[in-house]
């Protein structure tokens, strides 16, 4: 997935978790959060059989996952962090990166996490309502 904006609302994280993707275990982080907002969203997935999957929406447009708790696994999620509105730097955020990637900080929730520029390469994506304004799904 990549957009121009990411914010994440209610965040909670809730340490790493194994995933199976395509067949294979996975390490990946585990999220919870109340909502979501993609500005400029592209997702790409595999369908099985070879080909991709593309699912854009409208340029400038934003995205929304709603009506959470939203929970989203990730292999990785990289852009410029802002936390509370305020721009931190640009991270990448993995379950190799972190230095204490065990650690489960569920009982901590975050208002708000901002990334500018994002790419994320998650896993599963639950609950919530997605709202994807002009969407386009094509295959690639």
């Amino acid at each position: 997935m990549t957009g121009t904006r990411l914010k994440l609302s209610g965040v909670r994280y809730r340490g790493p978790a194994d995933r199976d993707v395509q067949g294979r275990p996975m390490r990946t982080l585990h999220f919870t959060v109340d909502g979501l907002e993609i500005t400029d969203l592209v997702q790409r997935g595999l369908l099985g059989n070879g080909k991709v999957q593309k699912a854009a929406g409208r340029p400038g447009g934003t995205s929304t996952v709603t009506e959470g708790p939203v929970e989203l696994y990730t292999l990785q999620l990289s852009g410029t962090l802002a936390v509370a509105g305020l721009p931190l730097v640009p991270v990448t955020l993995s379950p190799e990166s972190l230095p204490a990637p065990n650690l489960d900080l569920g009982f901590l929730r975050l208002p708000e996490i901002t990334f500018t520029d994002v790419v994320a390469r998650n896993t599963d994506l639950s609950g919530g309502t997605l709202r994807i304004p002009g969407a386009t799904i094509v295959g690639e």
